[in-house]
C-alpha cells in the first residue's frame, strides 16, 4: 500500500505526463473527424485543436522535466497538484459537459473517464494530506488552473490567428 511518505513525485509526474499525452492523442484522433453541431456558437477548426494540443503537450513535458530537476521536492509536488487539478477539471469540462449539451461523443471523453478520473481520485487525497498548510494546497491548485487555462486560451487564439 502507498503511504504518502512513499509517494515518489518524480515518477508520479512522469505518469501524469504519460496520461496527459494519451489523453491528448485521443483528442487529436477524435478532433480529426469531429463535426460540431450546426448551431454550436464557437466551432474550433480541427487543425487548430490538434496543433494546440500538440503544443500544450510539449509545454507540459517541459514543465515536468523542469520540476523533476529541481532540488526541492515541493516544486515537484506543486507541479503534480497542478496536473491533477487540470485532470479533474478536464474530466468534467469539456467532455462530460459536451455529452450533456451536445448529446454526442466529444474527443477526450474516454481517457478522461478511464485514466484521469481514477488516477485523480487516488492521488488527490494523498496530495491534500501532504500539504501541512492547506492554504498552499488551494492556492497552488487554483493558480495552476488559472495558468493552465490562460495558456490553453492563448495558444488557441494565437493558432487561430496564424492558421
Amino acid at each position: 500500500m502507498f503511504s504518502i511518505s512513499s509517494l515518489n513525485y518524480n515518477k508520479q509526474l512522469v505518469l501524469a505526463g504519460i496520461l496527459f499525452s494519451i489523453h491528448n492523442l485521443e483528442k487529436a484522433i477524435g478532433f480529426s473527424s469531429f463535426v460540431y453541431p450546426s448551431d454550436f456558437p464557437l466551432p474550433i477548426p480541427p487543425t487548430s485543436m490538434i496543433l494546440a494540443m500538440s503544443l500544450i503537450t510539449i509545454i507540459a513535458w517541459g514543465f515536468i522535466l523542469w520540476a523533476n530537476i529541481q532540488q526541492n521536492d515541493l516544486a515537484r509536488k506543486d507541479m503534480l497538484l497542478i496536473f491533477i487539478t487540470v485532470f479533474v477539471l478536464n474530466t468534467v469540462l469539456p467532455p462530460i459537459a459536451a455529452i450533456i449539451f451536445l448529446k454526442t461523443y466529444f474527443p477526450g471523453l474516454i481517457t478522461s473517464v478511464i485514466l484521469y478520473l481514477p488516477y485523480s481520485i487516488w492521488l488527490l487525497p494523498k496530495l491534500y494530506r501532504s500539504y501541512p498548510e492547506r492554504s498552499r494546497f488551494y492556492w497552488t491548485a487554483t493558480g495552476g488552473l488559472i495558468i493552465a487555462g490562460t495558456l490553453v486560451i492563448t495558444l488557441h487564439f494565437l493558432i487561430g490567428v496564424f492558421i
